[in-house]
């Protein structure tokens, strides 16, 4: 974990002098390209995990040491999730998600846009959902409460919690509940903006759920940049009666 850490310290520091390199190229005329470097993977989980004490994704987030006046500022790490009720179209999603994600590009945050992948809401209501950092951190997200594993999100580094992940405010949502704890009377729906439904008439009440996560930064100009996709992972969430 230290050389890992040491790694992602030694990628700032070389993105922080290639911002520097692209904003002397601005002001020869060159457009800048802003180097943003991604979250890294810790443990990521797959649908298949049926151990209550496994089901959560983990990640850390590279910290920066850039102030709100820099020419570019790293607002921290935002994080993006789709809930499927088809394994075989989450799959298919990934694949191409993964075609279009390559390092140091923007590609595949167009792509989850253009997948129609929504921005995980939390209590607290943070944009992103985990603010610029000064140290490197490592985040665990339970999406919902099984036994004694509440849903959450975690600072491990500091064992601080966050805050509680949340849905986007949707139709199934209306009635204000907006977790992510499915039953038979809440639950995704057709028409849910964060939710892709093959055949409701055949849904037996498994859901799989998808995440992404990608760090976000800002340039002088207030214009918004994104770091390339880490997967963290997916799934299965079993709706209770």
């Amino acid at each position: 974990m230290r050389n890992r850490r040491k790694t992602i310290q030694k990628r700032i520091v070389f993105s922080v002098f290639a911002g520097i390199f692209c904003l002397f190229f601005f002001r020869c005329g060159i457009p800048v390209y802003y180097v943003i470097e991604p979250p890294q993977a810790d443990r990521i989980p797959t649908y298949e995990t049926d151990d209550a004490s496994q089901k959560f994704f983990q990640f850390i987030c590279p910290y920066s040491s850039s102030s709100e006046n820099s020419d570019f500022y790293l607002s921290g790490t935002d994080v993006y999730y789709r809930i499927y009720d088809s394994l075989d179209k989450m799959n298919s999603d990934i694949s191409s998600i993964s075609s279009s994600n390559s390092e140091y590009s923007e590609n595949g945050f167009s792509r989850i846009n253009d997948l129609n992948y929504q921005a995980l809401w939390s209590s607290t209501g943070d944009t992103p959902v985990i603010k610029k950092m000064t140290s490197n951190r490592t985040i665990r997200i339970r999406l919902c409460t099984e036994t004694q594993y509440p849903a959450e999100i975690y600072d491990k580094t500091n064992e601080n919690n966050i805050s509680i992940p949340y849905r986007k405010g949707t139709g199934s949502s209306s009635s204000g509940n907006m977790s992510f704890q499915f039953t038979s009377n809440y639950h995704p729906l057709p028409g849910d903006q964060d939710t892709s439904i093959s055949d409701s008439s055949q849904n037996s009440g498994i859901w799989y759920i998808n995440l992404y996560a990608v760090s976000v930064g800002r340039d002088s100009s207030l214009v918004p940049h994104y770091s390339s996709l880490l997967h963290l992972g997916n799934l299965k969430i079993v709706q209770s009666q």
